[in-house]
């Protein structure tokens, strides 16, 4: 998700007026077949964010008036501050740590064209009237450019002038996100607006995504469904006296794992949502208590990639599998473990440790099919981009961005027309190599973002149930 995060902390804006009045609002995004709900709340010049993806609860509240962003883990009682520009600050501090060995090679230009066209149309929405804005963003490298590739993503929304309509100033504070085309080679990037249309606050937008052939590659939308207005406390802005600070987002989500885990060890419900060693997230835990009669207790080894084609990630399919398996596995006879060994007699010892009375070994591969390419992986890392922390743009960006359960939904969106998944399954007893399931599955994409992850699981699901929950 990494790329798409880059791509939409560009595209996406801040919002340009003065916050007057106290605001509480309800945002309702839906990403890849999957839907998110968000709340977020706006006093003067702060806001505060909350969300929860996954299962995981985030809370990021933006103070403009100590010029810092503020993400907070409720799980783990921790936080992490991000004074604007830092990042900035940051690369060209290791720009010129490194200048002295690494020559860099100047590049082309890069052209962003954002275009507002004011449609016209007007309606009636929470009491405020509305406008329809059509926005299409633009990218055009030149021939020598480091970044070879066009792309665009259009913006169908409806904006309105609201009072609460909260901002912080940074456009001199810029976040440089660009991940290099070529080692040391550098393009310059040219921003221009072309259009009189009048931006606002965002109450319902939908965004697509397409290649640099015009084909559409994804789309998500953002909708506000509630806005209230009441006085908010000033408390539910500042950072609670009871959370630790941490430095970096590695230590941020460790504390949320170790705060799972210690969860897991007292409850082994599979709500919990956890990194393991294996960087492969998923909703099962790994720490377990004693094993309840009549339940059969399975462990789930690391999933395994063979061959995966473009515009998929490894990782990610690795877990969607994963986690899609955790979910269609959840019966009152079955309890799923994860183990987190990786050489086949350590996990047999794992497994015998935790009790598992069976061990599921998978391995899944993608091929790539009618061409094209993948949503993520020609998607143009740009530099300059202010990554936006205002209205139901910018909770689009946060959610993408720290969501850490894959599921077969949001791998979809890589998929591709002819794409085709293969999953190989097998289940043995701890220390045996008799398969008590031995099972090969696997489908073509009809169409792009179709969702062949879900049926290939289901039939494992189904065939393992059938063989251990007698």
């Amino acid at each position: 998700m990494k790329n798409l995060t880059i791509y939409l902390a560009v595209l996406l804006t801040v919002l340009t007026q003065t916050a007057l009045a106290d605001v509480k609002i309800k945002i309702r995004q839906t990403v890849s077949g999957q839907t998110y709900e968000n709340t977020t709340y706006i006093k003067g010049k702060r806001q505060r964010s909350e969300q929860n993806a996954g299962g995981i609860e985030q809370v990021s509240i933006t103070q403009c008036d100590m010029r810092r962003d503020i993400r907070l883990m409720p799980s783990a009682k921790t936080y992490m501050i991000d004074p604007f520009g830092e990042a900035i600050t940051q690369e060209k501090a290791s720009v010129t740590q490194t200048k002295s060995t690494v020559r860099t090679e100047a590049g082309g230009t890069v052209t962003m064209t954002v275009t507002i066209k004011d449609t016209g149309e007007r309606k009636q929405m929470f009491g405020y009237a509305a406008r329809h804005l059509i926005i299409t963003t633009e990218t055009e490298p030149s021939a020598d450019s480091c970044l070879k590739d066009k792309s665009k993503m259009q913006t169908d929304g409806w904006y309105i002038d609201a009072e609460w309509n909260f901002s912080c100033d940074r456009t001199d504070e810029y976040r440089n996100y660009q991940t290099p085309q070529k080692a040391g080679c550098t393009d310059k990037y040219n921003m221009k607006t072309v259009g009189t249309g009048k931006r606002g606050y965002p109450l319902y937008e939908k965004m697509t995504m397409f290649d640099e052939s015009g084909n559409e590659m994804m789309s998500f939308v953002n909708e506000v469904i509630e806005i209230s207005k009441a006085t908010l406390d000033q408390s539910l802005f500042e950072i609670p006296s009871d959370y630790r600070e941490v430095k970096d987002q590695q230590a941020l989500y460790a504390s949320m794992s170790q705060s799972s885990s210690k969860q897991n060890s007292s409850n082994s419900s599979l709500n919990s949502t956890i990194k393991n060693s294996s960087g492969q997230s998923n909703t099962m835990p790994s720490t377990v208590g004693a094993k309840k009669q009549g339940v059969v207790r399975i462990g789930m080894a690391t999933v395994k990639t063979g061959s995966v084609g473009e515009g998929v990630n490894a990782q990610e399919l690795a877990a969607a599998i994963k986690n899609t398996l955790a979910e269609y596995l959840k019966t009152p006879k079955i309890e799923l473990v994860d183990l987190e060994a990786k050489l086949p007699s350590a996990i047999n010892a794992e497994a015998k440790e935790k009790e598992c009375d069976y061990v599921i070994y998978a391995s899944v591969s993608h091929k790539k099919g009618g061409g094209g390419f993948g949503m993520f992986s020609k998607i143009a890392p740009i530099v300059g981009g202010v990554l936006p922390s205002t209205g139901a743009t910018s909770t689009v960006v946060g959610s993408v961005a720290t969501q850490s359960v894959y599921t077969a939904a949001s791998i979809s969106g890589n998929i591709k027309s002819k794409d085709e998944i293969s999953l190989d399954v097998k289940v043995n007893a701890p220390g045996s190599s008799t398969a008590v399931v031995s099972k090969q599955v696997k489908a073509k994409a009809k169409s792009d973002g179709d969702d062949i992850i879900s049926p290939l699981v289901e039939q494992i699901a189904q065939a393992i149930v059938d063989a251990v929950a007698k």
